[in-house]
């Protein structure tokens, strides 16, 4: 009886102490092996201490159930506080946090004892451009080119006949000076025939050089896009623009060419002031072929005078209609079939009526090139390339005669 009360007794003891890692089912179990052992011996006792356990096991239960419901609540209770506390973090932030975390792990990679580094967010951010940081261009479309000032529609050197010349810093040439003395003339049988002569003159005309440079750094010309190809487009189209104010206005004196329009290379108008363009026009025509026997080839005006003609109105009805003989072909206005074109290179109010084919020619000694030097200056210093654009050109008028200066009733605006 002692003996087995001392069993019964470590039997109990053993339960109670394993009962923190039983379950239900090794709880049942235990107490079916007990029953066994116990089978047949005091009945009473065996039921009193089944009884025991299987409160004690109750309780247990009871109580672990009533600590996770505490828990739930107090966690329930956590959630519903911070919740609302709780702000959005941007995916910058949250991988922000996570680095700084990551402190140790980072060292240990830089130092090599890692071969692998990861780093685990435990928050992600939606991500928008608010995430972008360092600059504000993402998303930008850059175009490939640079848009350049509006080019001269018509150049001087597109209307005067051209040619080329070798070295040298002058060009001479000679010319007929007026109708010379005596004439031809009918002659009777056996009668002395007339004599006459023609008058030359001797003119020369300097090679004058027309030039320009600009430095530009090599980060600009590699990195900025089309940068090339803005200066190849650019920079030709403002040295004719300065060619065309040589040709028409260029005063003769070193370094300058001697153009059109500089005194004695043109006559003046004789239209009345009162008349109108078109009977201006019309004037310096006829006395350019009757006065001067010239061919009239070409009329240059500007661009506000040329279109100041489809401002005509017909007499009486009020109807937009062009002035009598002037007609517009395949682009190009034509007044009694003589072109006529309109261009900024002659300045406000002028224009003129010419013989372009015959009383100039633009010579060329060097053609207008672009070069780009490294070895100038301080360039390789500072890393800069030195561009120039030259060419060497001269103007030979072949006479006093061959263009008419007039001046329109248009006042540019101060």
């Amino acid at each position: 009886m002692e003996d087995l009360q001392k069993e019964l007794g470590q039997l109990k003891a053993d339960l109670e102490k394993s009962f923190e890692v039983k379950s239900k089912e090794q709880f049942t179990k235990d107490i079916a092996e007990f029953e066994t052992k116990a089978k047949g011996l005091f009945a009473e006792e065996v039921k009193s201490m089944k009884e025991g356990l299987e409160t004690e096991f109750k309780s247990q239960i009871s109580k672990v159930q009533d600590h996770a419901d505490k828990l739930d609540a107090k966690l329930a209770e956590r959630v519903t506080i911070t919740t609302p506390k709780q702000e959005e973090k941007s995916f910058a932030q949250v991988i922000g946090d996570a680095l700084y975390e990551a402190t140790d792990e980072l060292a240990k990679f830089e130092r090599k004892e890692k071969k692998e580094l990861s780093i685990e967010l435990k928050a992600v951010g939606d991500m928008s451009t608010a995430n972008v940081t360092g600059g504000s261009r993402y998303g930008q479309i850059f175009s490939p080119e640079i848009r350049r000032n509006p080019d001269r529609k018509v150049h001087l050197d597109q209307i005067l006949p051209g040619g080329t010349i070798g070295p040298g810093n002058t060009f001479t040439f000679m010319r007929e000076n007026g109708v010379g003395e005596g004439n031809i003339a009918p002659v009777a049988e056996g009668a002395l025939k007339p004599q006459f002569d023609l008058d030359l003159v001797e003119a020369t005309v300097n090679v004058e050089t027309i030039a320009g440079w600009m430095r530009v750094t090599r980060k600009a010309m590699n990195n900025i896009p089309g940068f090339i190809s803005f200066l190849q487009a650019r920079l030709p189209q403002k040295f004719r623009n300065v060619l065309d104010q040589q040709i028409l206005y260029g005063t003769g004196t070193t370094p300058q060419i001697k153009g059109i329009l500089t005194s004695g290379n043109f006559v003046a108008s004789t239209a009345a002031a009162s008349e109108v363009l078109i009977e201006k026009l019309i004037t310096d025509i006829s006395v350019l072929e009757d006065t001067y026997e010239r061919n009239t080839t070409d009329i240059l005006l500007r661009p506000v005078d040329y279109y100041s003609f489809f401002k005509n109105k017909a007499a009486g009805s009020g109807e937009y209609d062009l002035p009598m003989g002037v007609t517009f072909e395949g682009g190009v206005m034509r007044l009694f079939g003589i072109p006529v074109w309109a261009s900024t290179a002659i300045t406000a109010p002028d224009y003129v009526v010419g013989d372009f084919e015959m009383g100039a020619q633009l010579l060329t000694q060097e053609g207008m090139r672009i070069e780009f030097f490294d070895q100038d200056g301080t360039n390789v210093r500072e890393n800069k390339v030195t561009v120039r654009i030259e060419g060497n050109y001269a103007l030979p008028v072949y006479g006093p005669d061959f263009f008419i200066k007039g001046a329109t009733t248009y006042t540019p605006e101060p």
